[in-house]
């Protein structure tokens, strides 16, 4: 199996890594012992773009969701309460590899634990717009609606040290597949959507009443160097939401970098609903 590693929380850069049936069974059955969680490995089970930006100081990829092209398999975290036994019963007709979470029964109270779900066929990153992550949150309903982000590292199995609790599940199925669910096409619809939206916006863009708040936004996202565009443009939008308390459609008067509609989107959906 080849994923995707982050050597730990702080990370900059991640790189592939191939990792044996055998290895993995030895592995989820016997996780790794991190006292602090932040060295603990972080895995997305999926490709890279082909030319990745990298990060010079570790002539490595870097780290970041642009980086990340496709998905092979889709993890999630459970941790609203929901038992291990119920999420089987929900998802008993497919595969997965279930093992509890870092802070489960040490840190926070509570069932907690991640789930693996091997895909049919492979889920690009770039069609996780709103109405596909939409769709991803209503049939995962008990999970962490972060792990639909275009970019989802998730801890390998770990514990705190060797007495921590810990259980696992190797579960047999079908694999799960969304080719009837055309995420593809709802993707594509929805970004020529945003982009014609904004165009219409332009020309009334005088009358907003925060033009001031978003005239500066959209210098500082403009002037955003290249590995800082993403948290640039977030910060700005969070700036926009908490302070100014500017509308959700007064911010489709910004312009996103170039190919970054589909995050400048998912920032909205997530501060503003």
């Amino acid at each position: 199996m080849q994923f995707l590693l982050k050597p730990h929380q702080n990370s900059t850069w991640m790189r592939y890594s191939k990792m044996d049936t055998a290895t993995w069974n030895w592995l989820i059955q016997n996780p790794l012992v991190k006292p602090d969680k932040a060295g603990a490995p972080l895995a997305i089970w999926g490709d890279m773009v082909q030319n990745p930006e990298i990060d010079y100081a570790y002539n490595q990829a870097r780290c970041t969701a642009d980086n990340v092209d496709k998905l092979f398999a889709l993890q999630v975290d459970v941790d609203n309460g929901c038992s291990i036994d119920d999420f089987v019963k929900c998802f008993r007709r497919y595969s997965f590899q279930l093992y509890t979470s870092y802070s489960y029964g040490v840190f926070k109270p509570g069932y907690r634990f991640r789930v693996i779900f091997p895909l049919k066929e492979y889920l690009r990153t770039s069609w996780l717009v709103p109405p596909v992550k939409e769709s991803l949150i209503k049939l995962f309903d008990m999970c962490d609606i972060s792990c639909f982000d275009k970019a989802h590292w998730q801890i390998l199995p770990c514990i705190s040290s060797k007495d921590a609790p810990y259980k696992f599940m190797q579960h047999e199925g079908e694999r799960l597949s969304f080719a009837l669910e055309d995420f593809e096409g709802m993707a594509t619809e929805y970004q020529q959507d945003a982009h014609w939206r904004r165009e219409i916006r332009k020309a009334d863009y005088s009358t907003t009443p925060h033009a001031g708040a978003l005239k500066k936004a959209q210098e500082i996202i403009d002037n955003a160097v290249e590995g800082t565009r993403n948290r640039t443009m977030y910060s700005v939008l969070k700036w926009l939401h908490d302070k100014v308390q500017v509308d959700e459609g007064e911010v489709y008067e910004l312009t996103p970098p170039a190919d970054m509609d589909t995050e400048f989107a998912q920032m909205i959906v997530r501060l503003w609903r």
